[in-house]
């Protein structure tokens, strides 16, 4: 048979899957802060369910329909320690949003990168999977934009995120 994927598509995808547990670790710190140490059990635990477990879940979608269908097996590359500290919940919500965007920026180049290897199977899927990621991008970027409103009064931040949680 035939190898239906390039190997530096191959490569791009382990990258992807791996950036993924990397986020997903690096969010899990950020919500543990966000609760533990700054008393914002509402946003920690929405940002938690909805954007820190997306990841996990962007991973096996990656790898099923990226790689295992193509009977290309997944490799799980190592992930670095989450012991990240923060100085104030406005540095936590700044940071993930910057997080979501550098990955955001990491999805779409590795797509254009696929496209480019002809590897044009492979990339409709990844547009399906950017089209899904860029409501995440804009929760975060309306996470941030409400610290401007709020300012200071994180307590009531905490209280009212509900009201423009929109995933």
């Amino acid at each position: 048979m035939d190898k239906l994927l390039t190997q530096d598509t191959i490569d791009i995808l382990y990258d992807l899957i791996k950036a993924c547990f990397i986020m997903n670790r690096k969010l899990d710190r950020q919500v543990s802060v966000l609760g533990s140490q700054f008393a914002m059990n509402n946003t920690a635990k929405l940002c938690h369910l909805n954007i820190a477990h997306y990841f996990p879940s962007l991973s096996d979608k990656i790898g099923e329909q990226c790689l295992e269908r193509y009977n290309v097996s997944v490799v799980y590359g190592e992930t670095p320690s989450g012991d990240e500290d923060y100085k104030s919940p406005q540095e936590v919500i700044k940071q993930m949003n910057r997080l979501v965007l550098d990955f955001h920026s990491d999805l779409k180049d590795a797509t254009k990168r696929i496209f480019n290897n002809d590897d044009v199977h492979v990339y409709a899927d990844l547009i399906d999977l950017l089209k899904d990621y860029n409501k995440i991008v804009e929760q975060t970027i309306l996470l941030e934009d409400k610290l401007k409103l709020y300012g200071d009064d994180m307590a009531s931040y905490d209280v009212h995120i509900n009201e423009f949680w929109i995933l």
